[in-house]
């Protein structure tokens, strides 16, 4: 018999550009670990680079555009990582404006638990900044 009950889905919140291999490698194992967490990843840098050029202006906008949207069907962001490129910065305000659950880890997947930030020796004050208004699950 089929579970009824509605698996939640979670959009991942990780970088693309830069080291492009490194980061589609990393995304793949960050999308293993929220489906292995019992929730749908949703992980819009490893499917839109398959048919937008992320180099081309109006294609990395409209691939945001589009991860945008999917964000707004999601249930909770997952953010992996401390260091946050300018894309996951405008997810993260998007974020903030959709009122969506947010979860932090680092790049190993571990819990950032976001009562300890200040003491937190794996964040920087840039990180700290950026999720400044987050709702945090």
């Amino acid at each position: 018999m089929i579970n009824k009950k509605k698996t939640k889905v979670v959009f991942g919140c990780s970088p693309y550009r830069g080291k492009i291999n490194r980061n589609i490698w990393k995304a793949r194992k960050y999308a293993r670990f929220i489906s292995l967490c019992g929730y749908s990843p949703v992980m819009p840098q490893l499917s839109f680079p398959q048919f937008l050029d992320d180099y081309d202006p109006e294609e990395r906008i409209r691939s945001i555009e589009f991860a945008i949207a999917q964000m707004e069907r999601c249930d909770e962001m997952w953010i992996f990582g401390t260091n946050i490129s300018k894309g996951m910065q405008y997810e993260i305000e998007k974020a903030k404006d959709m009122n969506i659950a947010v979860r932090l880890f680092d790049k190993d997947c571990k819990v950032i638990n976001p009562e300890t930030l200040m003491i937190d020796d794996r964040v920087t004050d840039e990180f700290r900044e950026i999720i400044d208004g987050l709702r945090f699950a």
